[in-house]
């Protein structure tokens, strides 16, 4: 039985709300679906603005905060031989009460700006735990954009990764995810440049700069020499591409909703392909 949808897609696509339509449907069709969107701190399989530190990067940070000692205590979490924070959570529930130089020094161990063969190794190690806990439950669960996008932003515009091997990440996914027999639901775009433009206009300018800098500014980016607004466009549009691509072979059953139809015709075609679970 079917027990994960994931919805994938560039920013604009519609990805939080076809999966919201996911999750209605299948509550309204006799399940228990629990939905992740991007961002959420308690994301079960991805991390969101955790921090991870090993023994020694761990010592230092007490020995830097000696006073929030306790405090750094009572909120890790350890995994094998590695110290693990959720640090935006943290400054979020105590702000004010622990020096906003804590949290600015555990940003600095974000697991998405780890050296990338530790990142993938704590991500596919993350997957693989959710899948064992999921396939015991009697939940369905609904993942937005954890799936393709985040690995292919961060492996491709960080690190500027060769395709091969950040296809052979994402199909170690799919392999990973297996027993859940999942499905994906792609938001594909006929126009990047007027989706992103769309999005661009509803989002905060803050957003717009973020985005420039991480798609422009880091490996891929001055790799090819991408600039502006326009770099952005381009690098959405090489990695709506490639995930097309990739969406050929990786081993899981895949949906491609063009935005050439109307919405309606679109969840039209996607309860048709619900009904089949």
């Amino acid at each position: 039985m079917m027990k994960l949808v994931l919805v994938e897609g560039i920013p604009g696509s519609g990805k939080s709300t076809t999966a919201r339509f996911v999750c209605d449907w299948l509550e309204n069709h006799g399940q228990r679906p629990v939905l992740f969107l991007e961002g959420d701190w308690d994301h079960p399989a991805d991390f969101e603005s955790v921090a991870c530190l090993d023994e020694r990067e761990y010592a230092a940070l007490q020995a830097q905060f000696p006073k929030q000692a306790a405090f750094l205590a009572e909120h890790a979490w350890r995994e094998e031989d590695a110290w693990f924070f959720n640090y935006r959570r943290l400054e979020h529930e105590h702000a004010g009460q622990v020096p906003d130089a804590l949290f600015a020094a555990l940003a600095h161990f974000e697991i998405y700006d780890l050296p990338a063969e530790k990142h993938q190794r704590l991500l596919l190690k993350r997957w693989r735990n959710f899948t064992a806990r999921a396939v015991t439950e009697e939940l369905f669960y609904v993942f937005e954009c954890c799936f393709l996008q985040n690995p292919l932003t961060t492996l491709l515009a960080r690190h500027n990764l060769p395709t091969k091997t950040v296809y052979q990440h994402v199909f170690t996914l799919a392999e990973i995810v297996a027993p859940l027999q999942p499905r994906l639901i792609y938001l594909a775009q006929t126009d990047v440049r007027a989706t992103l433009e769309t999005i661009r206009q509803q989002r905060p300018q803050e957003w717009a700069d973020f985005v420039t800098w991480y798609l422009t500014g880091q490996a891929y980016g001055k790799r090819h020499g991408l600039g502006g607004w326009g770099g952005v466009t381009d690098f959405y549009a090489a990695r709506q591409a490639l995930e097309l691509e990739f969406l050929q072979t990786l081993p899981i059953d895949s949906l491609i909703l063009s935005d050439s139809a109307d919405w309606n015709e679109r969840y039209r075609r996607l309860a048709v392909w619900l009904e089949m679970v």
